[in-house]
């Protein structure tokens, strides 16, 4: 066994009260950023957990014969033994769990992979298990003063607050049914069938779709709209796609599915026209009453648009000033952390229902690539946040959930609650915690003003140089792979030519003796 992969010594920390337990545990590697736990709980404390528990079980359980409290032991043993021997390791297990990770002082992430079933308690001797685990990276951090950052000068056009009204417009529209072709943001209805290798045939009836990027039980379609585009009733559509390794049917995750839809009808989608009777319908006197509305409320929401492309910036150069590896697994699990937060970001922006579901849709078929790169950026701002000492209060978290809802015309109190139903509110959290600490590092960045073309111009040099720089170091881990089977073909030469001189030596041996032989005999 390599010196990395040697088990650490054994952990042995007194323990700090009568009641807590003292496990020896030792740690050793399992891969990347895995580790392997071994626990050992010695008899002594096997023996006093049974005590305790036939001592709280005498108490209380009816045997036949005896009064509640006075059944001898061995009665107890045998009528409960089974069910008295699970609990004992069941509790012994859940409490050396935590006292192991915290004696071995790692950072978890997520639930530690054991297998109950398989472990059992021993009749004498210690009780010995093992599970496996998955623990943060450890890296340092780039330098965070300094950093450089370009400050858009933007403004608010009458192009900006058109694309609004639009957006207005089409969260009022209505659908007629037609004998017309499905167009773009029309709605069908249909019915699905999903399929898959070795997979349960899944039939879902009398969906309604957009004509347009969405999914169907939590599978991505990117190409939905292009398929039903231009297709009537009676027509069917088949889609390929590849269910997300979070996926809620574990039986899909990361396997390939086909989706065939049987259009039942299809309704058209009609606009309202841009009139003073629609501004009105939103409580302004006309369309121009409107557009000044929103351009107003535009440039009041614009230094915000401003401060987040500006974190933005931040955000990559963190990304690609720190290296280090992630854990294997974890970007699965992390996926449906990132939809959250990616909704919530959405929510912030006041952008449409529909619009979300789409903007998650392309987010999902993109996802393994976006999560590694969100994934990584947690790691460095968690540390970033540790590291500051930033902290979140309530009364932030109940501002920011009553922006949202402000957005939406909702009661906050109502959202607050839904937020919490899902887990969401804690990525409000997490999102107020990390804009602090981008914050600070704006305040000490090195900040230039420049115009929207520039700035675009910039963000094309910028990818193209992160472009060159992921080639570059994917041509030094070509040649350094090269080497190295250089290297080993090297070596495996010089090893087949000291094994032919070694058997040339071993021939040559042989040969002396049979002449020497032959010499004898003459």
């Amino acid at each position: 066994m390599s010196e990395e992969n040697k088990p650490d010594p054994a952990v042995d920390t007194p323990a700090q009260d009568d009641d807590s337990l003292q496990v020896d545990v030792a740690v050793e590697d399992a891969g990347t950023l895995k580790k392997k736990v071994t626990v050992t709980v010695s008899r002594d404390q096997i023996d006093a957990k049974f005590d305790d528990m036939y001592g709280e079980l005498s108490r209380s359980a009816q045997v036949p014969g005896f009064r509640i409290g006075h059944a001898p032991r061995r009665l107890l043993e045998k009528r409960f033994g089974k069910d008295v021997g699970d609990d004992v390791r069941n509790s012994l297990i859940g409490d050396s769990i935590g006292q192991a990770l915290e004696q071995a002082d790692l950072k978890t992430l997520g639930e530690p992979d054991l297998k109950l079933d398989e472990i059992e308690l021993p009749d004498s001797g210690n009780l010995e298990y093992s599970f496996e685990v998955e623990v943060a990276p450890e890296f340092d951090l780039p330098e965070l003063k300094g950093i450089k950052v370009d400050k858009p000068l933007m403004e608010v056009t009458d192009e900006r607050v058109n694309e609004y009204v639009d957006r207005l417009a089409q969260s009022k529209a209505t659908y007629d049914d037609t004998d017309a072709p499905a167009a773009a943001g029309d709605m069908v209805t249909v019915d699905a069938t999903i399929a898959g290798d070795d997979l349960e045939t899944v039939q879902r009836t009398g969906l309604s779709l957009r004509v347009g990027p969405g999914q169907i039980e939590g599978l991505a379609l990117v190409d939905l709209g292009d398929s039903l585009a231009g297709k009537t009733a009676g027509d069917t559509v088949e889609l390929t796609t590849k269910a997300p390794p979070a996926h809620p049917n574990e039986q899909w995750q990361d396997k390939d599915l086909t989706v065939t839809l049987t259009i039942g009808k299809v309704s058209g989608r009609q606009l309202p026209e841009l009139t003073d009777e629609f501004a009105a319908d939103f409580g302004f006197d006309g369309m121009d009453d409107m557009r000044e509305f929103f351009a107003a409320e535009m440039g009041r929401r614009l230094e915000g648009d401003i401060r987040q492309a500006m974190r933005n910036q931040v955000c990559q150069h963190l990304v690609e000033a720190t290296d280090f590896d992630l854990p294997e697994g974890v970007a699965a699990r992390h996926t449906q952390r990132a939809m959250q937060r990616r909704y919530v970001e959405l929510l912030q922006q006041g952008v449409p229902r529909e619009q979300i579901e789409e903007n998650l849709t392309k987010l999902q078929a993109d996802v393994a690539t976006q999560a590694q790169r969100e994934l990584k950026l947690t790691f460095v701002l968690g540390k970033i946040i540790e590291a500051e000492s930033i902290e979140v209060s309530e009364d932030e978290i109940n501002a920011r959930v009553a922006q949202m809802a402000q957005a939406y015309n909702r009661r906050p109190e109502r959202l607050y609650q839904e937020l919490s139903q899902d887990g969401s509110i804690q990525q409000v959290a997490i999102a107020l915690a990390e804009e602090k600490a981008l914050d600070k590092l704006l305040d000490d960045a090195d900040v230039t003003e420049v115009t929207p073309e520039q700035a675009e111009t910039d963000s094309e040099g910028d990818a193209k140089a992160a472009k060159k720089k992921t080639a570059k170091k994917k041509a030094a881990k070509k040649k350094t792979a090269k080497k190295a089977d250089s290297d080993d073909a090297a070596e495996a030469k010089t090893e087949k030519k000291a094994a032919k001189k070694t058997a040339a030596k071993k021939t040559a041996k042989k040969t002396a003796k049979k002449a020497a032989k032959k010499t004898n005999k003459e």
